[in-house]
């Protein structure tokens, strides 16, 4: 048999890889709820409506006064730096949801970080009272 009477086989199996994007996207169905969750904080009691997210970020404060920009911890030395990347990416305004047990001062810091990065629209995240009562 010579070499130019070969026939090439041309076939591509992709079940293999079929099966393998299943998986993935069943795994990526599961986990991806789980990552907005977020960070619990116990919110205060506002009876405000609603304002409309757009264009900001969010700027978690816990009780121990740890600091959280999209559910990465940031030290308040860096806060700063993060606010002047997410300003570079298009952020307009900034909500800060603080615990209701966080010190007045803590809150502070974040608006005074926030106002040195030239961010004057900031907004304080807080649980409708209706809701409180369920």
């Amino acid at each position: 048999m010579k070499l130019s009477e070969k026939k090439l086989l041309s076939e591509i199996n992709v079940t293999s890889l079929v099966d393998v994007t299943l998986v993935l996207l069943i795994i990526f169905m599961i986990t991806s709820p789980l990552m907005q969750l977020g960070i619990e904080v116990n919110l205060p009691k506002a009876s405000a409506k609603p304002i409309e997210k757009r264009e900001t970020l969010t700027i978690t404060v816990r009780k121990d006064g740890a600091l959280s920009i999209a559910g990465e911890l940031v030290p308040l030395a860096a806060l700063g730096q993060s606010l002047e990347r997410a300003r570079a990416r298009g952020a307009k305004g900034v909500l800060i949801r603080a615990d209701q047990q966080v010190p007045y001062g803590a809150v502070v810091k974040v608006l005074d970080a926030a106002r040195k990065q030239g961010i004057v629209e900031v907004g304080l995240v807080t649980e409708l009272e209706e809701e409180a009562r369920r």
